[in-house]
């Protein structure tokens, strides 16, 4: 989707939902796609709730920390592009603010997650115990000399 459209999209959203309340106290629950993402979030007093961004996704790491990197990569945009809108609305001022307050406040939940690396010596136990294994119940002479040679490393 293109800057233009999911910026329109986010507006057409907001404004679709007809804010009953001009002071903005019930809660509105959105979820804007950006970039491939679907990022969820919900405001009320004109203010995002923190808590509530990307709140589905907490249960995955990994998603939850791509999610949260563009949420606060949207709301940095979204206040760069309603900030150069002129204020036709009453609602225009109120939105810019929200998004600005956000793309100031807002820090995501940045996050990496790889498997963990091994030192020689796990390896070498590793290799030692695997070679016990193959060794058991075994007469054969090169399966105990590859034991030995390999639980030597280890000793």
């Amino acid at each position: 989707m293109d800057p233009v459209s999911w910026l329109f999209s986010a507006y057409l959203n907001l404004v679709q939902q007809q804010v009953s309340d001009i002071y903005g106290t019930e809660p509105k629950a959105l979820v804007v796609e950006y970039e491939g993402e679907q990022v969820p979030f919900a405001f009320q007093f004109w203010q995002i709730q923190p808590k509530s961004v990307c709140r589905p996704h907490e249960q995955d790491v990994q998603r939850f920390s791509r999610c949260t990197v563009k949420a606060a990569a949207l709301f940095g945009r979204l206040c760069d592009e309603l900030s150069r809108q002129d204020d036709s609305s009453w609602q225009l001022p109120k939105y810019r603010t929200m998004y600005c307050s956000a793309a100031i406040g807002y820090r995501p939940m940045i996050a990496e997650i790889a498997d963990a690396k091994q030192s020689p010596a796990k390896l070498a136990e590793r290799a030692c115990n695997q070679a016990i294994l193959a060794a058991m119940e075994s007469e054969d002479e090169a399966l105990l000399a590859q034991r030995d040679k390999a639980c030597a490393a280890v000793r």
